[in-house]
């Protein structure tokens, strides 16, 4: 007689499940209630155009502002009377007279004053520009020349004397004088003083008029005089 084999089960262990159960990993898993759907938005009409204002509007927007001026009390005008116009004065070359100006502020002149009319001859004029423009450029030429160095105011005006007179008779037209200064002059141009004041007074017969040199001649230690014709008359 054969025995039964009973099974001895292990509490706590199961069997293993062979089942097949697809949905079991969607347990818990709940679907979302489906969304409304929004209405659509209407888009905004267009802007109506803007039509471009006309000149019109354009002048009456600038104006808009402007404020009315006061009236002005009307100007009273006195009749003008013709003036007798004067004859237009000669015109002047500003050359030539920067250069007389120049040559006048370079002479130191003796001056003193005299009541009456003075004696025939008069005072020498002012050496006109145009001579010493000629002077410049050779149309008048000096030949000769006077050097008043080392001598003293006596001896510089005798020698002065003796040299002008010589080219007045033989037709000379311009002669330069240099002057520089004398032995006595204690810092003063005392010889040009003294040969100013021969030419002015004693020479004027002979002398037509004189300024002083040019640079490239002297400048300021040196005159040039220019001589009067022999029959040329005093007046």
């Amino acid at each position: 007689m054969k025995k039964k084999t009973h099974k001895t089960e292990q509490p706590g262990k199961k069997e293993p499940d062979f089942g097949s159960r697809p949905f079991s990993t969607l347990k818990g898993f709940q679907a979302e209630p489906a969304r409304r759907a929004e209405p659509e938005k209407k888009a905004a009409p267009p802007p109506p155009p803007v039509s471009e204002p006309d000149d019109a509007t354009l002048f009456l927007r600038a104006v808009s502002d402007a404020k009315p001026l006061a009236p002005r009390a009307a100007a009273s005008v006195s009749p003008k009377h013709d003036a007798p116009r004067s004859a237009p004065a000669p015109a002047v070359d500003e050359g030539d007279q920067r250069e007389f100006l120049a040559a006048l502020s370079k002479l130191k002149l003796d001056v003193s004053f005299r009541e009456g009319v003075p004696a025939s001859g008069g005072m020498l004029r002012p050496l006109p520009v145009n001579r010493l423009r000629e002077l410049k450029k050779g149309t008048i030429r000096i030949v000769r020349e006077l050097d008043l160095h080392g001598l003293t105011r006596e001896e510089a005006v005798q020698a002065l004397e003796r040299f002008v007179a010589t080219a007045y008779r033989q037709g000379e037209k311009a002669l330069l004088i240099i002057t520089g200064k004398g032995n006595n002059s204690a810092g003063e141009p005392v010889l040009q003083g003294a040969v100013v004041g021969w030419l002015r007074e004693k020479g004027k017969g002979m002398v037509a008029e004189f300024a002083p040199a040019p640079r490239d001649m002297g400048g300021s230690g040196a005159l040039v005089v220019f001589l009067k014709r022999p029959d040329q008359k005093d007046g």
